[in-house]
């Protein structure tokens, strides 16, 4: 082995530690290989870099000794290495803020030196330690290469036990919490802490009592018993047959599989979810009757109107006229109008177009409407029937059409307000998309 004497700090090395002392950071940044001989007059103090430099090395580790030295790990491999040295030089590179890297120490071998083999058949990779003055630099740190990683039997034996310690602690923890097993409670309980009784059923400690594992959890999903008698959280459980009973003795029947709010409550324009609706109800002896729906309309919403006009026999001047003031505005002659009618005992058709200040829907008083409002398209497509003549004037009817809203500028933020030519209804507004 190389007989290496120590290293000696540069002028620029002292410089670099003096300043160390003052509090700035002491940064090692590599190691570097030479294979000059130094002739007699040759001041190491003076160097600035190796006379000779042969290969750059990272360095893998740094550990402050303690007694005012370092020690600096580095891995001497010849992988790349394309012509062979004699490694008599090793310089020690570190970080000044002023100069940037410079040689701060440096360290001679002469002819003590061992050969180092051009990469080839004899592969070469030792762990060198170099030590090297710092004094008292308060803040002292290196550039760490994990390129280069090479562990060597203390850094083995440290591993092993750092594993042995985890594995200790780990079987202490599960020795912790492992069941213990008797006809007396254990006396040192914490909450969640379990025993096996004489009966073998598993108990676990709540804090305050022991509970039995399998009375309080077995008929549970996810913390949900289940119960013969319905209630909110609660899983309906299988009959004798193993079928889910969805009888009435277990499912309650006055429930909507949609959310419904009531539209008479409502004050200010309200944005309905898709599959959410609004029920309005309206009377009068006095039509016609305006009926504030008060939905916020999505500009891209789709939204199903059904009115159902519960009263049979009135005077025909309340014929079923309804009106949608959207926005809650007229807006004159911008809505199109076009529809069929189909009479009971006819094979005619008659078609109707015309122009409107608002979306009309029409139909006889006992009828029922529904219409699809496609707040995008600015459309609504309605279909409307009664099957109750009206004071003998008018046989059962159907009609199908169309309301089209032909001003594009103008944007639908409120559903708006239904204009009903009758004595009391039902209208519900349900959000499709």
């Amino acid at each position: 082995m190389a007989d290496f004497k120590g290293t000696i700090l540069t002028l620029k090395g002292r410089n670099l530690l003096a300043k160390a002392q003052t509090g700035v950071t002491l940064t090692f940044t590599k190691i570097k290989l030479g294979d000059a001989l130094w002739s007699t007059n040759t001041d190491p103090t003076q160097l600035t870099d190796l006379v000779s430099p042969k290969l750059n090395l990272p360095i893998q580790e740094i550990r402050v000794v303690g007694d005012g030295t370092v020690r600096l790990r580095f891995v001497l491999t010849n992988t790349g290495l394309s012509q062979g040295f004699f490694m008599r030089e090793i310089g020690i590179y570190a970080q000044d803020p002023d100069l940037g890297e410079i040689l701060y120490a440096v360290a001679y071998a002469g002819d003590r030196a061992d050969f180092i083999p051009s990469d080839g058949v004899t592969k070469v990779e030792n762990v060198v330690d170099i030590y090297t003055v710092i004094a008292n630099a308060q803040n002292v740190t290196a550039v760490i290469s994990d390129t280069v990683v090479l562990a060597t039997k203390r850094d083995i034996d440290e591993l092993a036990q750092s594993l042995n310690n985890t594995a200790s602690n780990l079987s202490n923890q599960i020795s912790t919490v492992k069941p213990e097993a008797g006809s007396t409670a254990p006396s040192l309980v914490y909450q969640g802490k379990l025993w096996v009784d004489a009966n073998d059923f598993l108990q676990y400690f709540d804090g305050l009592n022991w509970k039995n594992v399998k009375t309080s959890f077995a008929d549970t999903v996810d913390g949900f018993h289940a119960s013969l008698t319905p209630a909110p959280n609660v899983i309906v459980p299988l009959n004798a047959s193993g079928i889910l009973d969805l009888s009435a003795t277990y499912v309650k029947s006055d429930v909507y599989t949609i959310r419904r709010i009531n539209g008479n409550s409502l004050t200010s324009d309200y944005p309905l979810a898709v599959g959410e609706e609004a029920i309005y109800t309206f009377s009068t002896s006095s039509p016609p009757i305006y009926v504030p729906l008060r939905i916020a309309t999505d500009p891209y919403g789709v939204y199903l109107i059904l009115i159902f006009d519960y009263i049979i026999n009135q005077p025909s001047s309340y014929l079923g006229h309804y009106f949608l003031y959207a926005n809650n505005t007229t807006y004159s002659d911008a809505f199109k109008v076009t529809f069929i009618i189909f009479s009971e005992g006819s094979t005619s058709l008659e078609f109707v177009t015309y122009s409107s200040s608002s979306f009309f829907f029409d139909w006889f008083p006992g009828g029922i409407c529904s219409a699809i409002v496609n707040v995008y398209n600015r459309v609504a497509i309605f279909e409307s029937s009664t099957n109750i003549a009206t004071n003998g004037l008018f046989p059962g009817s159907r009609r199908i059409g169309t309301t089209r809203w032909l001003d594009k500028s103008t944007a639908w933020t409120s559903l708006g307000t239904m204009q009903c030519n009758s004595t009391g209804g039902v209208i519900l507004v349900r959000r499709l998309a």
